[in-house]
């Protein structure tokens, strides 16, 4: 996905340029497009001649008296309705919290500028690095977040003047200019892109497990093809990896799915069956045999942290065993890096998926133990936004995934020896 920010693009389109360019290629007709967005026709005409500058290409033809999309007009313009309807899109992080935003303000009344502000302090949340980002003072950004405060009728923010954070329908605003602001970005890579051109940025969100081996290898293989694309990968917890997502901030999510959480906006594309396993170091005590619940309630733990799904896994493992009785100590990390250092310099025992440490596993550091599991199976996949409208780089990548996921599914299937 490209920056947010775009600061490569010489200028961005006008709101009620785009809206004009919609009419107009929905209608084939320029006049009737001026008249529904109250311009003149020699007005109108500037203002096409213009978008087509910004997008570096034709957007409209004449067929008689009529006006037709061109190839790149076309590319545009779908482009464009998008990111309108998402000016206007409900934000469903908000949707029952508090009263939505007017739909036809942002578009009627905001401009790119002020929407820009919205969505970088989303993900800034500084109002020195969105002056920065835009080459504007924090004068000229304050005033831009009252402009939409005016607009929307409603405060943007909250919180003290140093904690200011974004207000419920701030966040809905935001969220309504991210999206678009990432449709008008992603209409200048789709326009390279049919140029011949892969040059654009994509940023995926990645979860523990498609770290080690998935992802990594579709990255090696996907610039091997498009070798000026740019790569952006995301790591974190799955609600910070998911609010990424709905802000256009990341394209999509890789990872164990959260099918339980019945995210009604998210497109879930499960890839691979993953089952999670005991798992030590080489050489413990308790390797080579198979373990009764006093083996695991005896042992020193490793635990996911309490958002993964693999925490869930454990609890239930836990609580029909008796393992982590009053006063017996865990350890509790997200942290791969920590995981694997504590199990290899002690007896602790870990519940992780043998694909995270597959590694390690071939070189003989770490292996399974022998500990039947219920409920130990996840789906690992590919989570989207609905609707989402990827390019070609993107769609090639998300192929590239698939591949690599059936892979490692097919040599998970023919291979006990963890």
């Amino acid at each position: 996905m490209p920056d947010t920010a775009r600061a490569t693009a010489p200028e961005w389109p006008n709101l009620r340029h785009l809206r004009l360019l919609e009419i107009a290629a929905r209608h084939d007709s320029l006049t009737q497009a001026a008249g529904q967005v109250n311009i003149s026709q020699p007005a109108a005409s500037q203002a096409i001649a213009k978008l087509g500058r910004i997008f570096g290409a034709r957007l409209l033809e004449r067929c008689g008296n009529a006006v037709m999309p061109t190839d790149e007009g076309r590319i545009v313009v779908a482009r464009a309705r998008r990111a309108l309807d998402h000016l206007q899109h409900p934000d469903p992080g908000t949707r029952s919290r508090t009263r939505q935003v007017r739909p036809d303000l942002l578009e009627r009344y905001a401009s790119v500028t002020q929407l820009r502000v919205m969505a970088l302090f989303a993900v800034t949340g500084s109002l020195s690095a969105i002056a920065t980002e835009l080459g504007q003072t924090e004068a000229s950004v304050q005033r831009a977040l009252k402009d939409i405060e005016r607009i929307i009728g409603q405060p943007a923010l909250e919180g003290g003047p140093r904690n200011r954070v974004l207000s419920a329908a701030g966040q809905q605003v935001a969220t309504r200019a991210s999206l678009a602001l990432r449709e008008i970005d992603l209409a200048h890579a789709d326009l390279r892109e049919r140029a011949g051109v892969f040059d654009s940025r994509l940023v995926i969100g990645v979860l523990p497990l498609a770290r080690t081996r998935i992802v990594p290898r579709a990255i090696v293989r996907l610039q091997a093809q498009y070798p000026s694309a740019t790569v952006e990968v995301l790591e974190g917890a799955y609600d910070f990896l998911l609010r990424r997502l709905r802000l256009g901030a990341c394209d999509m999510i890789i990872g164990a799915l959260r099918s339980d959480l019945a995210q009604a906006d998210l497109d879930e594309m499960p890839l691979l069956r993953d089952r999670l396993r005991v798992v030590a170091r080489a050489g413990h005590p308790l390797a080579g045999r198979r373990l009764d619940p006093a083996d695991l309630a005896a042992a020193r733990w490793i635990l996911p942290r309490r958002d993964a799904p693999a925490r869930r896994v454990f609890d239930a493992m836990a609580a029909r065993h008796g393992l982590l009785a009053a006063g017996h100590g865990h350890i509790e990390t997200g942290s791969l890096v920590v995981l694997r250092g504590v199990l290899l310099e002690s007896d602790a025992l870990t519940l992780i998926s043998p694909n995270q440490i597959s590694y390690e596993i071939e070189q003989g550091l770490l292996r399974a133990l022998d500990v039947p599991l219920d409920g130990g199976e996840r789906d690992i996949g590919i989570a989207q936004l609905q609707g989402n409208m990827p390019g070609q780089l993107q769609s090639r990548f998300i192929d590239l995934i698939a591949e690599e996921a059936t892979d490692i599914g097919c040599q998970n299937s023919g291979d006990d020896r963890v």
